[in-house]
């Protein structure tokens, strides 16, 4: 008998998550479109983390599991997508939890408005609150100039893979090995492949907010990284879609990337020669690179450019001192998953 393929490829990298596996793969188990396959790519992981995986496998042939040496999140994502069968791939981190409609709608949403992409909003998920991120306030659909210019506002648009659908004709570039912020890269690369997208303001991804995470580790260094790949997908969008990614539009990304780094490193690392030898690193990187009016980019941008360009240790010392008082800091880090 010929075995039916699943219509959807749900890849999941699996890493030290044993506390969480659990209720995301409840999650998908729970989907209310049951034509899907879970690749679960374990990737070394040295807790119990393979044991769940193949639990999950042996209850519902529809999970798969790889098993790797340890490689990273994008390793482990590329052997998901080399054995993955589904006419759609999405992408779910392994201590997140998917809504059961979520890929029902995301299919839908992809079938009804013919696109090559789906995204849906999705809430940050802290221990005793949660702040949901709709992103659109009604169905969107955008063509592909318009997905590039709103993939460097980053308001409608985020980078993340994670809430969205893809044909898998759009995914023709693997994650970057040793990359953090991974996502930022392969979306600059598969944007040239999108015809339309489709976005919906339905909250169906809990994203879990975790002090041991991968982007909240080494804080200082992936700030770092993040301004670089702020950079490349700036620049690589520029060259794709001229018309509608101007130079105003690339240059308020990048001068936005610039003092969001800058800032969250004053804000986040205690630890004060590591903070401001990172600022003074934010501070390089940036300095040769055109800086628009403040008509164009806002007098207080303009102003904190020329701070952190002339004074690092100034700009860390306001950035810091502003967010002293702040409430919102320590709910946001108090609150946090382990």
């Amino acid at each position: 008998m010929m075995q039916t393929l699943p219509e959807i490829s749900i890849i999941i990298p699996v890493y030290k998550v044993e506390k969480y596996l659990q209720p995301c793969l409840e999650s998908i188990s729970s989907q209310t479109f049951t034509g899907w396959e879970c690749i679960l790519v374990d990737d070394g992981s040295p807790d119990n983390s393979g044991a769940i995986c193949e639990e999950y496998a042996a209850r519902d042939s529809r999970f798969k599991v790889i098993h790797r040496k340890n490689g990273g999140v994008s390793a482990a994502r590329n052997d998901g997508l080399e054995v993955c069968r589904g006419k759609y791939i999405s992408f779910i981190d392994p201590d997140d939890i998917a809504h059961p409609l979520m890929m029902e709608r995301l299919k839908e949403l992809i079938e009804s408005h013919d696109a090559d992409v789906a995204q849906v909003g999705f809430e940050l998920w802290f221990k005793s609150f949660r702040r949901k991120k709709a992103l659109v306030d009604s169905v969107v659909e955008l063509e592909r100039g318009k997905v590039a210019q709103e993939l460097l506002y980053g308001r409608r648009l985020p980078c993340y893979v994670w809430n969205k659908l893809f044909r898998r004709e759009v995914i023709d570039t693997h994650f970057p090995e040793g990359m953090v912020f991974e996502d930022m890269y392969v979306m600059s690369q598969w944007v040239s492949n999108i015809r339309k997208m489709v976005i919906s303001p339905e909250i169906l991804y809990s994203y879990r907010q975790r002090c041991g995470s991968i982007v909240n580790s080494n804080y200082a260094e992936n700030r770092l990284e993040y301004l670089k790949s702020v950079f490349r997908l700036a620049y690589s969008l520029r060259a794709l879609e001229p018309v509608y990614v101007s130079e105003d539009v690339v240059y308020k990304c990048i001068w936005k990337g610039v003092i969001c780094a800058g800032k969250n490193i004053a804000r986040y690392v205690d630890e004060a020669v590591i903070r401001v030898d990172a600022i003074w690193k934010v501070s390089q990187l940036s300095r040769n690179i055109y800086i628009p009016s403040a008509k164009k980019i806002g007098l207080k941008t303009w102003w904190r450019i020329h701070l952190l360009h002339s004074n690092p240790k100034a700009f860390a010392r306001m950035m810091r001192f502003v967010y002293f008082f702040s409430s919102h800091k320590y709910k946001r880090i108090n609150n946090q998953f382990d």
